[in-house]
């Protein structure tokens, strides 16, 4: 018995061929890699955005035309490989305070002590404490803030100083007693305006004495 087919078997080939077609029609546009095709982005220079007439004022005035400049630095930190966009960024280093870049460390101090200015030289050497003083911070630190304890992790973790040498006690509802061994005592006294102003509850007065 004869079968008359209509359509034939497609053949390996033909149907690699068929599926490479459409991959191709689907993966993007002419400015992407296809074919071994170079992407057109490789002759993306800050050059090729401005116009003849813009380059020629700026070699002729580098300090009258400030637009090349400062798109030449945006895309610099744009593409940068440490800190731009194109960085390839352990999200870990950003959001684990243990890990965090050292850059970031400033805004985050500010984002817990609203406009306390950390690179001031008496609160910048602390600024590295604030990995320390995050990682248990919401336990030991806002969730009693006010309570002596608060006070004293802040002191200990922040500041620096060591757990036996501080004691912090309230004598009565207005006043709080912060102790620190005798020979640091001249160290709390530079972090007594931010104590006042961050730390202590409003209305309470603080009395600093030795051990």
């Amino acid at each position: 018995m004869i079968f008359f087919l209509k359509e034939q078997p497609v053949s390996y080939n033909v149907k690699n061929a068929i599926t490479t077609a459409r991959a191709s029609s689907l993966y993007g546009s002419d400015f992407q890699d296809r074919n071994d095709s170079k992407w057109l982005g490789d002759n993306l220079t800050v050059e090729s955005l401005f116009p003849q007439w813009i380059l020629k004022a700026y070699e002729s005035d580098p300090n009258n035309v400030a637009i090349v400049p400062i798109i030449k630095n945006y895309l610099r930190w744009l593409l940068s490989q440490e800190y731009g966009y194109g960085a390839q960024l352990n999200w870990e280093n950003i959001r684990v305070p243990l890990f965090m870049n050292s850059i970031f460390l400033e805004a985050v101090a500010d984002f817990y002590f609203p406009n306390a200015d950390f690179s001031q030289s008496h609160l910048s050497p602390i600024l590295p404490n604030i990995r320390r003083f995050l990682v248990k911070s919401d336990s030991n630190y806002f969730d009693v803030k006010g309570t002596p304890s608060a006070i004293k992790y802040l002191i200990c973790s922040l500041l620096g100083f060591s757990i036996s040498d501080v004691t912090v006690t309230t004598s009565n509802f207005t006043n709080i007693d912060i102790k620190v061994t005798s020979s640091l005592l001249s160290d709390i006294e530079k972090f007594k305006p931010f104590i006042a102003a961050y730390v202590v509850p409003a209305g309470m007065a603080v009395n600093y004495t030795t051990l």
